[in-house]
């Protein structure tokens, strides 16, 4: 990923966006993210990764315990996530 420490949010947009880019659509699972972050060296575990996805960066999730929240990602009706470009 990139040289200076970053989050696992910082890393989530990243990947988010180099896969927009490599596979030409803006839809992808949970499955595919963990993938592309876990083989590009991340620091973070799985179960971050999916908490982050699933609630502290998804703008329709349920909010939880988490401080701040982020609304990143939206959910789609098929359990894909895609970008919130609003």
């Amino acid at each position: 990923m990139l040289t200076e420490k970053e989050t696992c949010r910082d890393e989530l947009l990243y990947a988010f966006n180099n896969l927009i880019v490599s596979k030409g659509k803006n839809e992808f699972s949970i499955r595919e993210i963990k993938n592309y972050m876990l083989s590009n060296g991340t620091d973070s575990s799985e179960k971050t990764i999916e908490a982050h996805i699933r609630y502290r960066c998804c703008a329709n999730a349920k909010k939880r315990y988490h401080a701040t929240n982020y609304d990143d990602l939206i959910m789609l009706e098929n359990g894909l996530y895609t970008l919130n470009t609003k």
